[in-house]
């Protein structure tokens, strides 16, 4: 997919880009879009984390650009799901994602293009961020989260890749025994 994993500032964000590699790595393109009903195929899963990326990347754009961040203080509840998630490294098994992170339908190169195009611009808006007001104050608000540092937001998305890379190596699983199926039920013989 790239040999830009030396270009990006962050061990988070370059570690997130590998997972991401290995776990797609082989996939032909009716792989990528292989789904079982009503869930997302493995296109779907990199769009989503690629428009993860590219929201976070225009909320650092937009810090920069106001001079500095203006968040509300974090509720208990987000405290303690931001201790869960990046502390103890445990994601909820079922949250709904947020209607501007939901696949809108890629193919599969193009999903591909746009993880790698938007990672790299998110890494790139948050050394800037941090070049210019540190890394200890709480830049953006995550919507179950709160708001979190830059170390943070690194932190998280290389939390969610691994998430949603589980979720592919699950779903490969899934075509392998569908297609396990599929052949047997095809070399029986019919019923006379």
């Amino acid at each position: 997919m790239t040999n830009e994993l030396t270009s990006f500032h962050s061990r988070h964000l370059r570690r997130a880009l590998s997972v991401v590699e290995s776990s797609i790595a082989g996939m032909a393109d009716d792989q990528m879009t292989w789904a079982p009903e009503g869930k997302w195929s493995s296109a779907n899963l990199l769009e989503h984390l690629s428009l993860g990326f590219m929201i976070t990347a225009k909320g650092c754009r937009m810090i920069l650009r106001q001079g500095g961040p203006e968040l509300p203080r974090p509720t208990l509840h987000q405290r303690w799901l931001a201790f869960r998630v990046l502390v103890l490294g445990y994601f909820p098994m079922r949250v709904i994602a947020p209607k501007m992170v939901c696949p809108r339908g890629l193919g599969p190169e193009d999903a591909k293009r746009s993880l790698l195009e938007n990672l790299a611009e998110m890494d790139r808006m948050m050394w800037e961020c941090e070049e210019k007001f540190g890394s200890k104050i709480e830049m953006l608000s995550h919507p179950y989260l709160g708001p979190l540092t830059i170390k943070q937001w690194r932190k998280f998305q290389l939390f969610h890749v691994r998430r949603h890379m589980k979720q592919l190596y699950a779903l490969r699983q899934q075509m392998i025994q569908a297609s396990r199926e599929n052949s047997e039920a095809t070399a029986r013989p019919s019923p006379a």
